[in-house]
């Protein structure tokens, strides 16, 4: 079910209003050196979300290093002392994070944790199983979906709003501003969508991160070749993915940077199709086209168009 833009609007000045008259967590901010609030955000797609809404008025720090991982990601000493300084924690939860729940409460026992995949609402995860084998209930990577990376900034901003009434003006300037670069990249991303041949509309990825932005932008999800995070898949089962490109004219196999390329690879020789090695989800790039959203998501749909327009 999608949600209409209307609605995903309408939920950010509801929720803007509320977090106007909240009174947060009832602990009291903690602060950075320079006195600004401290937010910690497990991932960097996430954190890039957070930093468009706090800009410099929070000092926002990251769990999870650009080019890693957050699904089998191993907690450094480095995030004790981060969390141990938090007033709020934004995760996205929904299990994408399964090493945070023992750190916060050995770490940040008092900061306010933001589950932020908690803003999708219920209709919007389908009854069923994605290619991939993931139930959406299992599925974390909401955000890969320009609407609901809306319904991610709505959040973030009620609570930057409650955590620091202060800045409460600066938030939600930058939260309104934020939604509208998203449905702007909506917009774009369904015209860029537009120009693949229908039936080239089929993408197999390394892991089932793309569920819901396929189902979004009317691309056939048609598996991954991690059956779950960090297990390669059996022979069988790639051999039955190898058989499935081929059924389906899959024209590309998309890998990401933070993984190796050898099974990819091999899928992609097996099924006699190409591979793409660059596309982000769970983690920005390293370039600065790259270090933002906005920039990230754009270099994904072209990438994305270019390999199955080809």
């Amino acid at each position: 079910m999608i949600l209409d833009k209307r609605r995903a609007l309408g939920a950010l000045a509801l929720t803007l209003a509320l977090g106007a008259c909240g009174h947060g967590s009832g602990n009291a901010p903690s602060t950075s050196p320079s006195n600004r609030l401290v937010v910690v955000v497990t991932t960097s797609t996430i954190g890039a979300l957070v930093r468009s809404v706090a800009d410099d008025v929070a000092d926002v720090r990251i769990l999870v290093p650009v080019g890693v991982s957050p699904e089998t990601y191993e907690p450094a000493p480095s995030d004790i002392v981060a969390l141990s300084s938090a007033t709020l924690v934004f995760e996205n939860g929904a299990g994408l994070e399964s090493w945070l729940g023992k750190l916060i409460r050995t770490s940040a026992p008092h900061a306010h944790v933001v589950v932020l995949s908690e803003a999708i609402p219920g209709e919007a995860r389908p009854a069923g199983t994605s290619s991939g084998g993931l139930t959406p209930a299992e599925n974390p990577h909401f955000w890969l979906d320009p609407n609901y990376a809306e319904l991610y900034v709505a959040r973030i901003a009620r609570e930057l709003v409650s955590a620091d009434h202060a800045n409460a003006q600066t938030y939600r300037f930058n939260a309104h501003a934020e939604i509208n670069r998203l449905a702007q990249l909506d917009e774009w991303t369904r015209t860029r969508i537009a120009t693949i041949p229908i039936d080239r509309r089929a993408m197999i990825a390394f892991h089932d991160a793309w569920y819901y932005f396929d189902r979004r932008y009317g691309i056939r999800d048609i598996g991954a070749i991690e059956p779950s995070p960090g297990r390669e898949p059996s022979a069988a089962e790639l051999a039955a993915l190898v058989e499935t490109a081929r059924a389906n004219h899959v024209r590309a196999i998309f890998a990401e940077p933070e993984f190796s390329p050898r099974l990819a690879n091999q899928l992609a020789e097996s099924a006699g199709i190409a591979t793409v090695t660059d596309l982000y989800d769970d983690s920005l790039g390293t370039t600065p086209e790259l270090a933002t959203y906005e920039g990230m998501m754009r270099h994904n749909v072209d990438t994305i168009v270019q390999a199955l327009r080809s």
